[in-house]
């Protein structure tokens, strides 16, 4: 009964989240702010997360989302929009700006691999989530590297098999969300010379405080 009941809660997470994904991501502009909210969504454990914590996590950082926002929006629809239609008028190619595109998408992708992680964890200023989330990226090489090659996967998609997108929207946000949180927790553990682990235990016993009405922030 426990592994049906396991099941279904996937199932019905996979459902709504898609659906929010899937709907941001046609408004284009809710999009961002919806990565980062299922992002503190999959933070915690299947057992205790809540649909409502995609919004508490909006909310909460809604400051630093909105700069987020208007960042990804510049470094990342317009060098998919340019790319795109140069992949489909290739007689109107122009190389320089094709090539600034793909520095701009690759950067994109980057922070939107790592950023969320940063901004769901950390109390940061613009600037600080910049250094803070290529720093992340040296919590694990071969964890980053799955990470990237997620979202280049699902950019990929938009790009030539759009189609085929919407049964990305809730593995890959899953997925990445997962690899950069334990790049998190190494890079804090070293930090704070201690073990992952740890860390971990201490965040659950944060938690159990949090049910009792004791107040957790984030560092």
């Amino acid at each position: 009964m426990k592994g049906l009941r396991l099941l279904g809660d996937y199932a019905l997470e996979f459902l709504v989240v898609t659906l929010l994904l899937a709907i941001s991501a046609l408004l284009i502009i809710p999009f961002i702010p919806m990565v980062t909210g299922v992002t503190g969504f999959f933070r915690t454990d299947i057992n205790t997360r809540r649909f409502k914590d995609i919004f508490v996590t909006i909310g909460k950082n809604i400051k630093i989302i909105i700069f987020y926002t208007l960042f990804q929006l510049v470094i990342i629809v317009f060098p998919v929009l340019n790319i795109y239609f140069f992949n489909t008028h290739p007689e109107n190619t122009n190389y320089f700006v094709l090539a600034i595109s793909c520095v701009a998408l690759f950067v994109g992708v980057v922070y939107l691999v790592t950023a969320p992680t940063v901004i769901v964890n950390m109390n940061v200023k613009l600037r600080q989530l910049f250094y803070n989330g290529i720093m992340l990226l040296f919590g694990g090489f071969i964890r980053s590297i799955a990470a990237l090659a997620c979202a280049a996967g699902v950019v990929a998609l938009i790009l030539f098999y759009p189609y085929v997108l919407p049964v990305t929207l809730y593995a890959v946000p899953y997925a990445v969300s997962k690899l950069m949180n334990e790049n998190f927790y190494v890079l804090k553990a070293k930090a704070l010379k201690t073990s992952v682990f740890e860390l971990k235990k201490q965040e659950k016993e944060d938690g159990y405080l949090d049910e009792i009405g004791e107040e957790n922030e984030k560092i």
